[in-house]
This record gives C-alpha cells, sequence and structure tokens, in this order.
C-alpha cells in the first residue's frame, strides 16, 4: 500500500496516497480563503470540510503550511500539515489496529498503527474522511 507520509506538529500520520489529489500551499493560490477557527474553507469558490489533525488528538490548531486535498467519493476534504515528507510502499501486514483506549474521541479517523522504521505513524483511514 503507498501511503504519503505527513507530519502535523510532533505527531506523524500517513494516508493512501491515492486518496491525496493535490498538496497545496494556501500561499500560491489566490482562490484559497479560510477563516480562523472555522471547520471549512472556500477553495476555488466550493466550500471543503477542514479535518484538523491537532484537534483530533487533543493539541491546539496548528498553523500549518500545506494542506492535502483529499477526494474521493464525489467529495473532497482538506487537511492542514506541516509537511509532506514522502511516499512509502508500506505492506498491510505492517500496519495494527489501533487498541480500544486510544483516542477514543477520533478513533474513526484512524485505521491503524505502524512504523516507518523511525517513528511510529497513525494511519488516517481516507474512507470516513470521505
Amino acid at each position: 500500500m503507498k501511503l504519503l507520509l505527513v507530519s502535523v506538529g510532533e505527531g506523524r500520520y500517513a494516508v493512501a496516497a491515492e486518496a491525496v489529489a493535490q498538496i497545496m500551499d494556501p500561499a500560491l493560490d489566490p482562490k484559497f480563503h479560510r477563516e480562523p477557527g472555522a471547520g471549512e474553507l472556500i477553495y476555488h469558490g466550493g466550500r471543503c470540510p477542514v479535518v484538523d489533525l491537532n484537534g483530533t488528538v487533543g493539541d491546539e490548531e496548528g498553523g500549518a503550511s500545506l494542506f492535502l486535498v483529499l477526494e474521493g467519493k464525489g467529495r473532497r476534504v482538506m487537511v492542514p500539515v506541516d509537511a509532506a515528507e514522502s511516499i512509502q510502499e508500506i505492506p498491510g501486514t505492517e500496519i495494527a489496529p489501533l487498541p480500544s483506549f486510544i483516542f477514543a474521541a477520533g478513533r474513526g479517523l484512524f485505521r491503524g498503527l505502524f512504523s516507518d522504521g523511525r517513528v511510529p505513524r497513525l494511519l488516517l483511514d481516507e474512507a470516513v474522511l470521505l
């Protein structure tokens, strides 16, 4: 499974690379508009929900420099990230399910946990996001 590895603050995450339509830098896109604290943003004239990973794990919302544009099932979702690091092939057998006590409130956003060889990463469940 090809995964895009990203970072948000101190957190390390991954998402299926095929779900990422674009990695967007809002400073370079004049059609991007987000009101502080809003759960959605305006992108190319349409409203898109924002999934803030910092808020999901209990941290304060960060000032992400990039947005992942996830598309599927006729939906578009934006995920703010600090950095998109690389794409790696990770065997499905390397992804462990999350124990029931981890992230009880935001658990639905994550499919599992794996190590990229350096640090543990949470795998986003794009089926839930989209």
